[in-house]
């Protein structure tokens, strides 16, 4: 049962965490956010999907290859990212004069597995069939994964989905704040998503270039 809880898990890898540095740090402002030391970027504009995936406590997938290129550090699989809220809890408020400090953990998830596999197997060749990368998957899945349930109580089913559903961490509240979202590039946003999960597997060469190549230096600072 404790393979359910998340938020124990959250907890302690913050704790064993806290003097080690985040992956990378997202410092919010009334009207902008800028991540590390980077330039600013508004909170609809295309970037602003980074956020999205914070407030999800997902890795985002389309960061990965930038992550591997600047050596972003990962804790058990995990990124720690820092928030750095200088927005006023009212409107009416001035700013405040230290941010508001907020650690987030973001978890990998099927999409983030499989582009790793596919990730690996380009940088050694493409050795893999799509067959066996597929398997390489399902073995990765048995491994990370919480044990099955294979008892057929329903009632432990239900204490495990309930145990599950109130111990995933919420929405960080910073990220609750004076964010406008928008829901047509939300809607584009998952579909571009789902094009990218069925060309994984693709050659390399037939790749576009991800759009958030832009923010490469700034991971870097």
């Amino acid at each position: 049962m404790a393979g359910y809880n998340r938020t124990r898990f959250v907890e302690d890898l913050l704790e064993r965490t806290s003097n080690d540095p985040p992956s990378f740090t997202v410092h919010l402002h009334p009207e902008h956010w800028v991540l590390n030391n980077g330039s600013k970027f508004l909170y609809h504009n295309q970037m602003a999907a980074l956020l999205d995936d914070i407030r999800a406590h997902r890795i985002p997938v389309d960061f990965l290859d930038l992550f591997d290129a600047v050596r972003v550090p990962f804790y058990d699989g995990c990124l720690i990212v820092e928030l750095l809220d200088y927005r006023p809890q009212r409107g009416q408020e001035p700013t405040p004069d230290k941010p508001e400090k907020t650690r987030v953990i973001l978890h990998p998830n099927s999409e983030t597995m499989w582009a790793d596999i596919c990730n690996l197997n380009t940088k050694y060749g493409c050795r893999l069939t799509d067959s066996e990368a597929l398997k390489v998957e399902a073995k990765l899945l048995l491994a990370t994964g919480p044990k099955l349930c294979l008892d057929p109580d329903p009632h432990l089913t239900r204490i495990a989905n309930h145990v599950l559903r109130v111990s995933t961490p919420t929405v960080p509240i910073s990220l609750k704040r004076k964010t406008p979202t928008q829901e047509p590039e939300e809607n584009d946003a998952e579909k571009a998503k789902r094009l990218k999960v069925m060309s994984f597997m693709s050659p390399r060469t037939t790749r576009p270039t991800p759009r958030y190549i832009v923010i490469l230096s700034f991971i870097r600072h």
